[in-house]
């Protein structure tokens, strides 16, 4: 794929110039970031393809070689993430926008609360110590829908994470995957029964 945008030997020219002195660069716990000639190559490939789908332009050498590669590709890391963060938190406030009211449900001093932002979801993970927070891309793209159970005594609280997928609960999981207490899976049973059996989720694939 380098290739596509350069000679072999402008190639090679560069490589062997930026391994002069990258060779010698180490990572943050210390160790040789690029050990072999090949480590740099396949870092230089990925540098490209991010250009490339940030839409730099791909003609400008200024693009093509960087005076430092490895600063040049953290930085381009950097900014392709933020970007992609910002148009996951676009299609996430869209989802729930659209959902407002539409699943609300209350009983037997359980709640079902929505998320505001990414962030709500990933907060969510850390306390309950499971990987819900790597479902944000997930609900921008609409594949499923992220809710949190909460107890009515205390909102504010974590306590089982529910993935809705269609018109089910696909997965209700509190502190450290543990399943559903029988009060909690009555509460699901009747929430899906009343609430999500009569809604169209446009929002869930």
């Amino acid at each position: 794929p380098i290739l596509k945008h350069m000679t072999v030997h402008k190639f090679i020219r560069y490589m062997e110039k930026q391994y002069s002195f990258l060779r010698l660069r180490k990572t943050p716990h210390g160790s040789l970031r690029y050990k072999e000639m090949q480590d740099l190559v396949t870092e230089y490939r990925d540098y490209l393809d991010m250009c490339r789908r940030m839409g730099y332009d791909m003609k400008n050498s200024f693009v093509l070689y960087p005076k430092d590669l490895q600063k040049s590709h953290d930085k381009t890391a950097r900014r392709m993430k933020h970007k992609k963060d910002a148009e996951i938190k676009r299609g996430f406030t869209a989802v729930y926008k659209q959902l407002a009211g539409q699943l609300d449900f209350e009983r037997d001093g359980f709640k079902i609360v929505y998320p505001s932002t990414p962030d709500d979801v990933i907060a969510e993970g850390h306390v309950l110590h499971h990987c819900v927070g790597s479902y944000t891309e997930r609900v921008a793209e609409k594949e499923c829908i992220i809710l949190f159970l909460r107890k009515c005594s205390d909102k504010t609280k974590p306590f089982y994470m529910v993935e809705v997928r269609g018109q089910k609960a696909a997965q209700v999981q509190g502190k450290g995957n543990c399943d559903m207490t029988p009060e909690v899976e009555a509460f699901i049973t009747a929430w899906e029964q009343r609430v999500l059996s009569t809604r169209h989720l446009a929002a869930a694939a």
